[in-house]
């Protein structure tokens, strides 16, 4: 944990570094003092079926769920989303010049109690 769910339009006008991006949001997560590195998991999914608003071709979007365990603080979860905001902000230039761009971030809680996992070493 976390799992570092990133999800964007097709039509995004920068070609994104997404493991130069990956890296720094790990890097920054390990920083906390919250999460081990092992724990991370990101992944990438490109939507290439999408409306944005009333459909205009110059609307983008690029958004990143954070899920962690529940128990943190809410200032503990307003500080990663801030950082991972950040990230993305310096990572799509282009889109945020050229576009109607929408970057966005929501720290999402599994519930502990029903959070399942097997992993094999």
């Amino acid at each position: 944990m976390p799992h570092c769910i990133f999800e964007y339009s097709a039509k995004i006008a920068d070609k994104p570094d997404w493991p130069q991006i990956i890296r720094k949001i790990h890097d920054n997560l390990i920083a906390t003092g919250q999460f081990v590195a092992e724990d991370i998991k990101s992944r990438v999914i490109r939507h290439d079926n999408y409306v944005i608003g009333n459909g205009e071709d110059n609307q983008s979007f690029v958004t990143l769920n954070l899920q962690i365990l529940e128990g943190r603080s809410d200032e503990i979860k307003r500080e990663l989303s801030h950082m991972a905001l950040e990230i993305l902000i310096e990572g799509f230039p282009k889109s945020l010049a050229e576009q109607k761009c929408s970057i966005t971030v929501q720290v999402s809680e599994i519930h502990r109690a029903s959070y399942q996992r097997h992993v094999s070493y």
